[in-house]
């Protein structure tokens, strides 16, 4: 809802009423999930289950208003993940691979490669000074 500010400040503001639309809460629930589960569960139909609906459905739903499937928000929330432990942290690539659930270190090494144009390895000596 938009108020108008005092006189002393020009224009209008954003006020917090409190209320979300079904849609926008169904939204935060979603991305809830995926923020607390995204290490360990990469099953879509567990998320469909937790949110009481078709794997279809929620990746329906998530298309329309994220322009992404289910699966693409996890993918992009796990190498978001893995782009910040290769920065900030001094896990090897194993543990950086183990972390986010891959069962081996060569596919972690593709996946890796496939999204960013370069391995890990190299990534991350991008950051070393």
């Amino acid at each position: 809802m938009l108020t108008k500010t005092k006189s002393s400040t020009k224009g209008f503001r954003l006020v917090d009423s409190g209320y979300y639309t079904p849609d926008f809460q169904r939204l935060r629930v979603l991305q809830s999930l995926i923020e607390k589960d995204f290490r360990l569960n990469r099953d879509i139909s567990v998320y469909a289950v937790k949110m009481d609906t078709s794997i279809h459905a929620l990746n329906r739903f998530a298309k329309a208003y994220l322009g992404r499937s289910v699966y693409e928000l996890l993918q992009d929330r796990i190498y978001r993940e893995a782009l910040y432990l290769l920065q900030y942290t001094k896990h090897t690539i194993k543990e950086i691979s183990e972390l986010l659930g891959f069962s081996d270190l060569p596919y972690f090494s593709r996946w890796f490669k496939q999204r960013n144009g370069q391995t890990a390895k190299v990534y991350r000596k991008g950051f070393k000074t």
